[in-house]
């Protein structure tokens, strides 16, 4: 968003026509366009998108898309997509949409053509994954590999743990796949208590391969390694995912069972990266390469297709619109299927560790709010947990519903059913309220008038998985562009991390802190606490 200093006039335009539409209801609107339901729904891939539930009309659109037009976003794509460096704090590309572009693509990267590369490590994850479901890979004691536990935090779990949930009936039945993150020692003390040593396999995923967390788990893995297997066979039982491939071996880690991450793919969107590596032993490397393949296909319409038919550009667009002219704060996303619930948690990192920013591209802050909180849950089981806030409540909540029509190979199909006769009954409730004769029960009005949007596709496959991550990136992504800020950086999270690195290295050495003018008396008392508590 502009800075009050340099609002342009459309932004202006956009701000008087919200003071007027504000004014209507959505009954009103869909009374004024009996074709309002096929007007602002649009076919985008496999994916059906329906925002005809938005309070907006046909001059909203338009004025957004003359802001997006404004902001140059078809350029910006066309430059993030050829490998321009376009996460400016950073000085390099975000060139995430490379990893799966085809094989015979030609992008370069400071003159050097990065697709070789790309499909080197492409085929090496097909192979160690083909070797694992095939029972060739070996551990120390000459047993197969059965198990692998993926260690990564942030956009090394979060993505490759939704997709696996996601596409659990794609799953090879006799490989167990678990997914650490946190350093809490019981998270992961409970996953290696069901596991054989002889048998299991590390996954370690870090970009710097200097991620305090995922260290951690890793050292913590190798104990427990070392208990059962003689140390100098733990080599085969340890696989490393990283740009820094030299910071890897000094841990101990064997040169060739290690997997190069490209230094310009952030984490929130490297799943079809190396960074996915548990996901293709899952799922096998031909439903990976199905999930490249969507995410491909909505690379290219994001690209290529007008403002009125390109769907991740109206999501942003009507993001934009909720969050900085209707002031809504939030918005819930609701996928109605099981195996999504993971996809909520999934874009909190990816949209608010874009979004979260203080501050515009030129320094400039802003005269509006930008970026919304992410929250939601699975469909029929948040109906009967916060689904009554978001009829009744006093705060308007934007929600974004996500069915599917059939279930996987038409399995209780009429379960299905139900499922989208919940979604679309919410969404009608949430738009239009109470009938006419219970209004005069207070309790019972529900004024409606809360927008939803609905995203329709034919079944959760690899391949509409792949074209949902994509619409969300890409969506992000041009919600970042327009507001101004670098949608690839995450500076408060780098010194969160850096506080908590100096922390730690004041409780080793029983120092009081690191630098006492730099601690506040709160984390002083609060350090002294932790350790009377542990000593007593």
């Amino acid at each position: 968003m502009h800075s009050s200093s340099n609002k342009t006039q459309i932004w202006s335009n956009l701000e008087e026509h919200c003071n007027e539409i504000s004014k209507k209801s959505l009954i009103e609107l869909f009374n004024e366009n009996q074709k309002r339901g096929s007007d602002f729904s649009i076919p985008f891939g496999e994916l059906w998108i329906d925002i005809s539930k938005q309070t907006i009309d046909s001059k909203t659109i338009q004025l957004l898309s003359d802001l997006a037009e404004e902001n140059k976003i078809n350029q910006f794509f066309i430059d993030m997509m050829t490998g321009s460096p376009v996460n400016l704090t950073e000085k390099k590309p975000a060139l995430h949409t490379a990893l799966r572009a085809p094989k015979d693509s030609k992008i370069l990267v400071e003159g050097e053509n990065v697709m070789p590369k790309i499909t080197e490590t492409l085929e090496k994850m097909e192979k160690f994954s083909n070797d694992i479901r095939n029972g060739k890979l070996l551990g120390s004691t000459g047993a197969p590999i059965t198990s692998v536990v993926a260690l990564g935090i942030g956009g090394s779990n979060l993505g490759p743990v939704m997709a696996h949930k996601a596409l659990s009936k794609f799953a090879h039945p006799e490989i167990t796949i678990e997914f650490c993150s946190s350093i809490d020692s019981v998270d992961l003390d409970q996953t290696l208590n069901r596991l054989n040593p002889e048998t299991t396999i590390f996954l370690v995923t870090s970009k710097s391969f200097n991620t305090r967390e995922t260290l951690l788990l890793m050292e913590n893995a190798k104990k427990w390694l070392e208990e059962s297997i003689v140390t100098a066979g733990l080599s085969k039982h340890l696989v490393g995912i990283t740009s820094a491939r030299d910071k890897a071996i000094k841990y101990g880690l064997e040169e060739s069972m290690i997997f190069d991450l490209p230094d310009w793919v952030g984490g929130r969107f490297s799943l079809p990266s190396a960074a996915g590596l548990a996901l293709m032993v899952s799922i096998g490397p031909d439903e990976f390469s199905n999930l490249l393949s969507g995410m491909n296909k909505i690379d290219n319409k994001t690209v290529s297709e007008p403002f009125e038919s390109n769907g991740a550009l109206l999501l942003a667009l009507t993001d934009i619109w909720n969050r900085s002219f209707l002031d809504h704060p939030t918005m819930a996303i609701i996928p109605y299927s099981s195996q999504m619930s993971y996809f909520p948690p999934y874009l909190q990192q990816l949209m608010m560790e874009s979004l979260g920013k203080t501050h515009q591209n030129d320094g400039n802050g802003f005269s509006s709010s930008i970026g919304s909180v992410i929250w939601g849950a699975t469909g029929t089981e948040s109906q009967h947990a916060f689904f009554q806030f978001l009829h009744q409540g006093t705060d308007v909540v934007p929600c974004e519903m996500l069915g599917f029509s059939n279930s996987y190979k038409n399995f209780h199909q009429e379960q299905q059913d139900s499922l989208f006769a919940n979604l679309l009954a919410q969404s009608e409730v949430l738009a239009f309220g109470s009938d006419t004769e219970e209004v005069l029960i207070p309790e019972k009005k529900l004024e409606g008038n809360r927008p939803s949007t609905v995203i329709l596709a034919p079944e959760l496959t690899p391949f509409i998985l792949g074209q949902l991550i994509s619409l969300y990136e890409h969506r992000t992504v041009a919600s970042g562009v327009i507001w101004g800020v670098n949608p690839f950086d995450q500076w408060g999270v780098e010194l969160g991390k850096s506080i908590a690195n100096d922390i730690e290295l004041a409780m080793i050495n029983s120092r009081p802190s690191v630098d006492n003018s730099k601690r506040n008396s709160s984390s002083e008392k609060l350090l002294e606490k932790f350790k009377n508590f542990r000593n007593s």
